[in-house]
């Protein structure tokens, strides 16, 4: 099971399917985000994402002399699901944060 590191404190999961994100939570910490991922919000994403003081959000893909920051939390999430895709090489359609 692969994860980013989102922040000091957060590591986001992605899973294709239900089952298999209810099977590896007993696994997880402590869990604090567990949803569809088209039902997080944007306060959610603020919540568990890097953020850059008086620039945004941080971009996990890191563009060679692109942009650093995405203006908000769910870009940021996007950037940081398709890092893992490129880890994972499937589609997240649940996410998990786990803290610690």
């Amino acid at each position: 099971m692969n994860s980013i590191r989102l922040s000091y404190r957060y590591r986001l999961y992605a899973f294709s399917d239900y089952r298999s994100m209810k099977s590896a939570l007993p696994y997880m910490r402590q869990v604090v985000l567990a949803k569809a991922l088209t039902d997080v919000e944007e306060l959610d994403a603020r919540r568990f994402v890097a953020r850059i003081p008086n620039k945004g959000f941080q971009n996990y893909l890191q563009p060679i002399g692109g942009q650093q920051t995405k203006p908000s939390g769910i870009d940021s999430l996007i950037t940081a699901l398709q890092l893992l895709y490129k880890k994972n090489g499937f589609s997240a359609r649940y996410v998990v944060v786990e803290r610690g």
